[in-house]
């Protein structure tokens, strides 16, 4: 085993009143087998009524390694693990997929990349990483919990390019999230079109950040991007289709700034498509707070909050 994973499973066997596991799967789509960290809630044995939250960002270590950064004092599961072990939200189960290399440095954001995958041992496979969610991950999931999971909710919640991620399962998958959560998402805008400048947005269709998943910017295209767009599968979207998305419920906050340091812009702009579409955006407000900025740390802290709000605490 990787001693990190080692690690990681040592610190949450002594932190967790539930378990942190280390699934290996084999992914049809892909073509190889990734790790995939699940979080179960103290005695899942005895539970009648499980709720399922996937969790996005890029490696499936970031919502247990607790030095992804230097801002956190525990990590997300543990901040999970204290909500249900009070008695503030009910049972439930998470499930964090590694959507990057092994090494973190190509990224798929969950899409059937269109760049190239790199060498076959860096963990990409085949690329087609939406196919692995949708016709591999979420199945298994769905038929080896199937029992408890009958009546529970169905959540995602997604940090920066994670947020992307959730937004992408609940528009290009409708009607199978009930919530989805979202601090400091990547978004597109429409026809990749930036609103604050009238040009095409730097960085869906220049960064080399994004050769793996969408190729050499030169061979960028917005039409080429349209089928992995949010904001345009909203927008677009016939009357049935819609009515499936307006079935989720999304929470949005942000960065309290843009640019470099945040996505305060690109989530405000979202929330004010959700609202035009008639689907429910369940916080008022943008950002987080007037301090909040683009690290584990604060997304932590929005992850409580959101899974807090769903649940009526």
């Amino acid at each position: 085993m990787n001693p990190l994973y080692r690690n990681i499973l040592s610190r949450h066997k002594s932190s967790l009143r539930g378990a942190l596991r280390l699934l290996p799967f084999r992914s049809k789509a892909l073509g190889i087998s990734r790790t995939v960290f699940i979080y179960e809630p103290p005695g899942i044995r005895n539970v009648r009524e499980l709720h399922l939250l996937y969790l996005f960002r890029g490696h499936e270590r970031e919502f247990v390694y607790i030095d992804e950064d230097d801002t956190r004092n525990s990590t997300s599961i543990e901040d999970l693990d204290e909500l249900i072990t009070s008695g503030q939200i009910p049972p439930l189960m998470a499930v964090m997929p590694g959507l990057t290399s092994l090494d973190g440095k190509l990224h798929s954001f969950g899409i059937n990349m269109m760049g190239a995958t790199g060498d076959p041992r860096d963990g990409m496979g085949s690329g087609l990483f939406w196919d692995f969610l949708i016709d591999d991950l979420i199945p298994y999931i769905e038929a080896r919990y199937k029992k408890k999971l009958e009546t529970g909710l169905r959540l995602a919640s997604g940090f920066s390019a994670g947020g992307y991620t959730a937004a992408l399962l609940a528009t290009a998958f409708p009607g199978y999230l009930d919530h989805a959560g979202i601090y400091d998402g990547l978004f597109m805008f429409d026809s990749q079109t930036d609103t604050r400048t009238g040009e095409y947005d730097s960085t869906w269709m220049a960064s080399p950040y994004l050769n793996a998943a969408l190729g050499e910017s030169e061979d960028r295209s917005p039409e080429q991007l349209s089928h992995w767009n949010p904001a345009e599968l909203i927008t677009y979207a016939d009357p049935i289709a819609l009515e499936e998305m307006q079935e989720t419920m999304f929470w949005i906050r942000s960065a309290a700034t843009d640019g470099d340091s945040g996505n305060l812009d690109r989530c405000k702009y979202f929330t004010a498509l959700l609202r035009e579409k008639s689907i429910i955006a369940g916080f008022n407000r943008v950002p987080l707070h007037p301090e909040a900025a683009h690290n584990w740390h604060w997304n932590d802290r929005f992850l409580k909050l959101f899974l807090l709000n769903v649940f009526g605490s």
